[in-house]
C-alpha cells in the first residue's frame, strides 16, 4: 500500500520535463534589483525577525536527486505562537497530493485521500511520499536565520543579507543558498532558495510572503 502511495504520489507530482517548465516559472517572479529600505546589521535583522511568527508563503518546490526530479506548488503556513503550522503541495493540474496539519508534535497527513498521523513529521513524510523535506529546521531557514547554534551564516557586504548559511540536520550537512529577496512590511525575505544535502537539492520559489503584521 506504501510502495502505491508513493507510485501515485509520484504520477501527480510534476516529472522532469515539467521540472524545467517550473525553472522557467521561477524566473518569472520580477527581477528587479531589490531596493533595500530597512538597513540592519545581521544582529538586528535576527532579532527582528524573531518576532515574525505567524507568515505564509506560496510558490514552487522541486526536489533533485540522481535518478528522480519531482516538483509541486507549495502552500506553507506556520502559527509559532500556537506551534502550528499546514503545508500543501500540489500538482501542476491543481491536485491536492499532500496535506500536512501539524500541532505541537502531532502531525496529520492526507495522501491520496487517505489520512495518516504521527509524532516524527520527517519519518511519516518519507514513509509515504519518497520525499525529504526538513520542516522544522526549514521554517528558520526560509528566514535566513540559523536553526542551531552552531550553524554559520555568510552575509552580502552590501546588503548584510545572508548569502549562505551552513546546518548540521538529523546528523547530516545542509548547504543553504539565497540568490533573491523580497521586502515584505519590515522585513527583507528571500524569495529565491536553494538546499543541498548528499544526494538531494531542493529549490524553492516563493511568489509571496503573507505576514501578520498584527502579532509580529
Amino acid at each position: 500500500m506504501i510502495n502505491l502511495m508513493k507510485q501515485l504520489l509520484k504520477t501527480y507530482l510534476c516529472t522532469a520535463t515539467l521540472f524545467t517548465l517550473m525553472l522557467s516559472g521561477c524566473s518569472s517572479i520580477p527581477n528587479d534589483d531589490f531596493k533595500l529600505t530597512i538597513k540592519q546589521s545581521p544582529q538586528q535583522r535576527v532579532a527582528s525577525l524573531q518576532h515574525l511568527s505567524q507568515w505564509q508563503v506560496t510558490g514552487k518546490i522541486a526536489f533533485i536527486e540522481t535518478n528522480n526530479r519531482n516538483s509541486a506548488s507549495l502552500n506553507w503556513q506556520v502559527d509559532e505562537n500556537n506551534n502550528s503550522q499546514r503545508l500543501s503541495l500540489t500538482s501542476y493540474l491543481g491536485i491536492n497530493v499532500l496535506q500536512l496539519n501539524s500541532k505541537g508534535n502531532n502531525h496529520t497527513l492526507k495522501v491520496d485521500g487517505k489520512t495518516y498521523q504521527g509524532n516524527d513529521l520527517a519519518a511519516l513524510t518519507y514513509s509515504l511520499t519518497g520525499l525529504i523535506l526538513p520542516t522544522k529546521a526549514l521554517s528558520f531557514w526560509l528566514k535566513g536565520i540559523a536553526y542551531q547554534e552552531s550553524d554559520i551564516i555568510s552575509y552580502d557586504e552590501i546588503t548584510q543579507l545572508p548569502k549562505t548559511l551552513s546546518s548540521h540536520y538529523n546528523n547530516e550537512l545542509w548547504q543553504v543558498s539565497y540568490s533573491r529577496y523580497q521586502q515584505v512590511a519590515n522585513y527583507s525575505l528571500a524569495t529565491k532558495i536553494s538546499i543541498k544535502k548528499e544526494g538531494l537539492l531542493i529549490k524553492i520559489a516563493i511568489n509571496e510572503w503573507s505576514i501578520n503584521t498584527k502579532n509580529n
